[in-house]
């Protein structure tokens, strides 16, 4: 076990990898599990700064008084992860193991009690409006991509890569022809990109990071 978290501390951060010196804030570290169960899961390590190099935690109690804190009350649905504590040179590093969640999407709370779904792009933990919206959409469409519909296929179509209205229509529990419909408007709205591989249609994200 020791030298699967020495091996991730030597890749570095990444897409499922991420150091923290310390739990500076547990809106922090929700939005990071959130965006690792959001996405192909991940390793959170604690105690580790962000070159690699093993700092070590100075309490442990106190980092995990601040996870329990950010999975019990600021992360919904609520999300079990695994936590181990390591010794690494003489000092203690938190090791938190977040599967891909088969309950996503996941949202995390901000200070301002918004409730924000977030991905992992590269390194990063991106809330999905934001990540979409870089090209400057509309209100109306920031709007459709703030509904709970949208959030929805947007997190499918990070994991899969592309939809049909009939695919889409189980996912949300609505009639395939208003499927059909929204996922032709998402296209309209350069949000979609229209596959034109035969019937039926389907489609995928339009933005690459």
């Amino acid at each position: 076990m020791d030298k699967s978290i020495i091996q991730l501390v030597k890749e570095g951060e990444g897409l499922t990898t991420e150091f923290k010196r310390t739990v500076d804030s547990p809106f922090k570290i929700a939005k990071t599990i959130v965006s690792f169960a959001n996405t192909s899961g991940g390793n959170l390590l604690i105690g580790v700064a962000d070159h690699g190099a093993i700092m070590g935690v100075q309490s442990e109690l106190r980092e995990l008084q601040k996870l329990e804190k950010a999975l019990v009350k600021l992360i919904e649905p609520v999300l079990v992860v695994q936590i181990k504590t390591l010794n690494l040179d003489g000092k203690k590093v938190l090791w938190v193991t977040v599967s891909e969640s088969e309950d996503k999407p996941h949202h995390a709370l901000n200070e301002k009690g918004e409730r924000i779904i977030y991905i992992r792009v590269k390194d990063k933990s991106m809330p999905i409006p934001r990540l979409l919206l870089y090209n400057g959409a509309d209100s109306e469409t920031e709007k459709l991509l703030a509904t709970r519909h949208v959030k929805t296929l947007v997190t499918y179509l990070k994991e899969t890569d592309s939809v049909t209205a009939k695919v889409f229509s189980k996912i949300i529990n609505i009639s395939e022809k208003r499927a059909e419909r929204m996922l032709q408007d998402l296209a309209a709205r350069q949000i979609l990109l229209k596959l034109s591989k035969g019937k039926p249609e389907s489609f995928s994200l339009k933005w690459t990071e």
